[in-house]
């Protein structure tokens, strides 16, 4: 009996082993959450009390981080035009606390209005063309995540050749 014990042990330990390669190759691509991790893990087959434990001893070793993954989820969202509560929402999704969320949008130090004006010079290409144009650019930032006030804002401006705002 003492024999099986061993073996399973030993199958256990190489289970884990396993889980971290692919887990750190995983990282190693880019950050995840810690939910992430366990989902793609477990999507993979491995057992999910092995994967809870391996994903704790990457945490305590640094290889994995919600609030690193947070922050770089934050910048490659607002790169691509999204607003606060956007990726808010979206990192709630991915299984990251809300307090670790809140840190990583405050410290990230954003200009909103100036992520919103951006995204409407990115996906219009001339400035509004009557209300029903200007109220079409305002659903399009509410949807990515933009505040009324600020789809408000930047759906009624628009950057002319000289740079400068023109209101409507």
């Amino acid at each position: 009996m003492a024999w099986h014990w061993q073996a399973k042990a030993q199958e256990d330990k190489t289970d884990a082993a396993k889980i971290e390669k692919v887990a750190v190759g995983l990282l190693a691509r880019r950050e995840h959450s810690a939910f992430e991790l366990q989902r793609k893990l477990s999507q993979r087959g491995f057992d999910s009390l092995v994967i809870d434990d391996v994903i704790s001893r990457l945490a305590e070793q640094g290889w994995q981080s919600d609030a690193r993954y947070a922050e770089a989820y934050v910048r490659m969202r607002v790169e691509r035009g999204y607003g606060r509560e956007s990726i808010r929402a979206e990192l709630g999704q991915r299984g990251v606390a809300r307090a670790v969320i809140q840190t990583a949008l405050d410290e990230a130090d954003i200009d909103w209005l100036a992520c919103a004006k951006r995204q409407i010079h990115r996906h219009y290409h001339a400035a509004p063309d009557g209300h029903d144009d200007q109220l079409r650019r305002y659903r399009h930032l509410l949807s990515r995540g933009f505040t009324p006030e600020q789809s408000r804002i930047a759906s009624g401006q628009w950057r002319d050749a000289e740079g400068m705002d023109d209101a409507f």
